[in-house]
């Protein structure tokens, strides 16, 4: 396919293909020449997420081949690493005068939602790093796609853009306050049919309402040398290897199962239905990692829980007493995996959908696994131990949640 690109007031086009062989022991080299080479693109889910630990063929590609134009490198599945649940994309020579860089990308399709990525980009002359959505003609679509880009000359700043039906355009360069290059920040949008918001840790910063893309798309990182924009990125000075930092990635499609009864200004008691006992930060210790346990009412600080709605039907719950909220430890996925405070750091494994189940009882699902807060075997015992565990339908997943007295 051919991109059409404004950039410094002037135009670039480039050829920017993306059927190229795919790195992986489950998919054929022609995988995007056939399978999914169709009219039209659906979502294929209403969340993902992935903490980076290891490569997962049935949920990743990471991509071979080349773009071409300003893309100054070839991309080579071996630059991308994961390793002490991070992943990194470098930039490299190729021992030729060339160089390559590495691209990760979601098998899958993603429509309307949030996407978050928490990230470090390299610091560097000429190249960039990357979080975006894209489908194209190589999928059997129009070109829509939605950036955020982090240009090396200077990482202090921050690149938003979007592309409907291969119409671009639409640059935004945000002033971050920090040098993102430094440490892992929390980075994403909001994207719905009418616009598309943009966030820093939490916080929106940018807001665009005209010609909004419409087609789901695959989530796709990579980090890359340019050449023939120097206007844009500067000139790439040679430098190698250099390396792009990925913590993880999560998507949660659009839904209406927030719960508008929850006031953010109000502290609340969760108590057990199958104890009568409260969510209690254990000794009030204010520490990150504190423990979580139940235990008998006694309407202090440390058994009260503000729940503060962030978006599409997820909440924070802070304790009133230290100001952490409720995560799952060391961000576990198994059942049995134990639930602590911890300073909020807009990860997934510390953000909550509170389900109605009725009779003002609720379910507790955390973000990042849907696995439900427990309490530990069932166990009807003061200072019981609260986890994360898959849906049993079991009294002790299921919590009445009231205004705290």
């Amino acid at each position: 396919m051919w991109y059409f690109l404004k950039y410094a007031g002037y135009i670039l086009i480039v050829r920017y293909i993306y059927a190229e062989k795919i790195f992986s022991s489950s998919r054929p080299s022609n995988y995007f020449l056939g399978l999914k080479c169709q009219g039209t693109v659906s979502a294929q889910s209403s969340h993902y997420s992935t903490g980076f630990d290891r490569y997962e063929a049935s949920h990743m590609e990471l991509r071979s081949g080349t773009n071409g134009g300003m893309f100054n490198c070839t991309w080579k599945p071996e630059n991308i690493a994961f390793n002490g649940g991070l992943m990194s994309l470098k930039i490299d020579g190729d021992g030729r005068g060339g160089y390559t860089g590495g691209e990760w990308r979601t098998r899958d399709y993603y429509g309307y939602g949030l996407y978050q990525v928490r990230m470090k980009p390299i610091k560097n002359s000429g190249v960039v790093s990357s979080f975006f959505t894209y489908t194209g003609p190589s999928d059997g679509t129009k070109w829509d796609e939605i950036d955020i880009e982090f240009l090396g000359k200077d990482t202090t700043k921050v690149q938003f853009n979007y592309f409907t039906d291969g119409k671009g355009d639409h640059e935004k360069l945000y002033d971050l306050g920090f040098d993102a290059s430094a440490a892992f920040h929390t980075y994403g949008f909001d994207w719905q049919k009418d616009r598309i918001t943009w966030y820093v840790d939490g916080k929106a910063v940018y807001t665009a309402t005209n010609n909004i893309p419409e087609t789901p798309g695959k989530i796709m990182v990579n980090a890359w040398p340019g050449i023939g924009v120097d206007e844009w990125l500067a000139p790439y000075n040679g430098r190698t290897p250099l390396y792009a930092y990925y913590d993880w990635i999560s998507y949660d499609g659009s839904t209406s199962s927030a719960n508008s009864s929850f006031s953010s200004g109000k502290t609340y008691k969760i108590v057990s239905k199958n104890s009568g006992y409260a969510l209690d930060l254990a000794w009030g210790d204010s520490k990150n990692g504190a423990n979580i346990l139940q235990y008998p009412y006694q309407g202090n600080l440390n058994q009260k829980w503000l729940l503060k709605p962030i978006s599409n039907g997820y909440y924070i719950i802070e304790n009133s007493l230290s100001g952490k909220v409720l995560a799952t430890q060391d961000k576990t996925a198994k059942d049995g995996g134990n639930v602590c405070q911890w300073e909020y750091q807009y990860h997934p494994s510390q953000e909550w959908e509170i389900i109605s189940i009725g009779d003002n009882l609720y379910k507790i699902a955390n973000r990042q696994t849907g696995l439900l807060l427990n309490v530990s075997y069932a166990s009807k015992d003061r200072n019981a131990n609260i986890e994360v565990y898959h849906d049993v339908n079991s009294p002790a997943q299921s919590w009445w949640i009231d205004l705290a007295n």
